[in-house]
């Protein structure tokens, strides 16, 4: 005796019907995982944007000063983290790791952080691109 699935459809004798439902099951199953994507992708940029706040205090502080110089280069840094959230982390990470955060407390101090930085910023190559974009 045969399987009912054995069985063709006399409306549809080469299964296309069969595969196109399939077919739209997948589309929505991508669509669906789309749309989840692009969620977990604004979830993680709110969590980036929000992170500086919760750091360790000697963490933010470093952070502070990459978006102090920032400003004082007439850059936007929540504009740069919104745009360019990649170049964000990798100004944070360079200036985490910099040794040379007590000279840029100081030049930032002084008011000079936007001639000199050059001279000690990690991260002058992006802040410079940056500017010029």
């Amino acid at each position: 005796m045969a399987a009912p699935a054995d069985k063709t459809d006399p409306f549809d004798p080469f299964g296309v019907a069969a595969a196109m439902t399939g077919w739209c099951c997948l589309l929505k199953a991508a669509q669906e995982i789309r749309d989840i994507d692009q969620e977990m992708m604004e979830t993680m940029m709110e969590a980036d944007a929000a992170a500086p706040a919760g750091l360790s205090p000697e963490a933010g502080a470093k952070l502070q000063g990459v978006v102090s110089l920032m400003r004082r280069l007439q850059l936007d840094p929540e504009a740069v983290r919104r745009s360019e959230p990649e170049t964000m982390r990798a100004l944070e990470s360079a200036c985490r790791a910099c040794g040379a955060r007590s000279r840029c407390e100081r030049e930032l101090r002084a008011g000079t952080a936007a001639r000199t930085y050059p001279d000690f910023c990690p991260n002058a190559a992006r802040l410079d691109r940056l500017r010029h974009a």
